[in-house]
């Protein structure tokens, strides 16, 4: 996963006037509430991009919503704000409300130094399953699964094919409603070996690998929710990677060696080069298929396991949280409510690239597209049944890397390959 993708691709001067008269039309999703009491906030978040939409936001928050509030918005680089923010920890000093990320999000949670915002997005009326399970179910934690974010944007993974090798042998394009069984027939059949030519490389990258095969047998990908347990050996998780090993020992994916590394650019650069019909792949990569590829093509969601019936996508969102000690709870709250508000997500909308978390504002994502003729809502449908991200640093390298290694360029047997991973996933747990 790459988490610093917050550019923005695409320059869209009419979609913030859009937003707001759709807003005006249709009954919000989430509505701006005045605040109590004006006060003080600092707030952190790690993109520069960001900071100049969300200063925009915070400014209209003053003006209609709490007038006399001030806040101190900082921006971190990348490289120093996960340092600076463990410092913070340590000295009881973090900003009253800043930007998480779902793969850190434990590490502050189980060190209870985050506000719970459930009481306070009850008041609001807001009704926390209009984001989707990916989007929010990371963010809970504890016995009463209470939820400590809002989710700011959202990225989703599905299938990009060219249609011109599907053309070229008879294929139908796939459809919604695909099977892992359709795909496998659609790989076979779509592999070209005078050529060098493969059907599909779907098991690169945690977030847009091998993990969404997984998710949908009903599995936590690699760790259970709550890091209680490793769970690449249960039969959904063996089931998924055995059914993708078996696809290339009969020859229609390459390893990793050909394809030239185990990351999801690598199976992105590998499908621009026209040696592959089929790769998984993030929405955020849309931009530079537009850009680059030089073939027609489409994407899909993942195909839908054959006997859940799902089809569930690896999202991350980018959340907005506060400090459980901020001397202004009650604000802080306010403001994290507001800039998850339809009015203050139009500024992400108008913005362009980062896809708003609010689902009133995918429309106004998907125009950003629209000239394309892409099937871009194949990335928004994924948000309803879709898997938030459950790995985390210290086993970043053995998910990301070691694993699909071992089982998709040195041949070692999915069991093996999985108990070998989750001997040393099992040490990095909570004890």
């Amino acid at each position: 996963m790459n988490y610093k993708k917050f550019v923005v691709y695409v320059t869209l001067a009419t979609l913030l006037l859009a937003a707001l008269a759709a807003a005006a039309q249709d009954e919000p999703f989430i509505t701006p509430v005045p605040c109590d009491e004006p006060g003080q906030l600092t707030m952190w978040v790690w993109d520069e991009n960001w900071a100049r939409v969300i200063s925009s936001a915070i400014d209209v928050w003053v003006e209609n919503y709490c007038p006399g509030a001030q806040v101190n918005l900082q921006q971190q680089p990348w490289g120093q704000y996960w340092d600076l923010l463990r410092t913070n920890v340590a000295g009881g000093s973090l900003p009253d409300v800043f930007n998480m990320s779902q793969t850190f999000f434990y590490d502050y949670a189980s060190n209870e130094v985050l506000l719970p915002l459930d009481e306070y997005l009850e008041a609001a009326g807001v009704d926390t399953s209009i984001w989707g399970s990916g989007m929010v179910d990371p963010y809970r934690f504890g016995e009463e699964q209470r939820l400590y974010a809002v989710p700011v944007n959202w990225d989703t993974v599905g299938i990009y094919y060219n249609k011109d090798m599907f053309d070229a042998a008879g294929v139908p394009y796939p459809t919604s409603d695909w099977t892992w069984d359709d795909f496998a027939a659609a790989a076979a059949a779509l592999t070209d070996p005078e050529n060098d030519v493969y059907g599909a490389a779907v098991y690169a990258g945690f977030q847009t690998g091998y993990p969404n095969w997984i998710a949908a047998t009903g599995v936590s990908p690699a760790v259970a929710p709550g890091r209680a347990a490793c769970t690449l050996t249960e039969p959904g998780s063996l089931e998924a990677l055995n059914f993708l090993a078996d696809l290339q020992a009969q020859g229609y994916m390459p390893s990793i060696s050909i394809m030239g590394g185990a990351g999801a650019d690598d199976a992105f650069n590998f499908w621009l080069a026209g040696r592959v019909a089929m790769i998984s792949g993030g929405s955020w990569k849309l931009p530079d298929a537009t850009a680059q590829a030089t073939f027609n093509w489409d994407v899909v969601q993942f195909p839908r396991h054959p006997e859940t019936g799902r089809t569930r996508s690896i999202l991350h969102a980018v959340g907005y949280v506060a400090a459980a000690n901020t001397p202004n709870p009650d604000l802080a709250a306010n403001l994290i409510i507001f800039l998850g508000s339809d009015e203050a997500q139009a500024f992400f909308a108008q913005a362009g690239g980062v896809a708003p978390a609010n689902p009133g504002l995918q429309d106004e994502w998907l125009a950003g597209f629209a000239e394309t003729g892409i099937n871009a809502q194949a990335f928004v449908n994924a948000i309803e049944d879709s898997q938030g991200v459950t790995i985390f640093g210290e086993i970043w390298d053995v998910v990301n890397n070691e694993l699909p290694i071992n089982i998709f360029d040195l041949g070692v047997s999915v069991e093996e390959a999985t108990q070998m991973a989750c001997e040393f996933i099992e040490t990095q747990l909570p004890q």
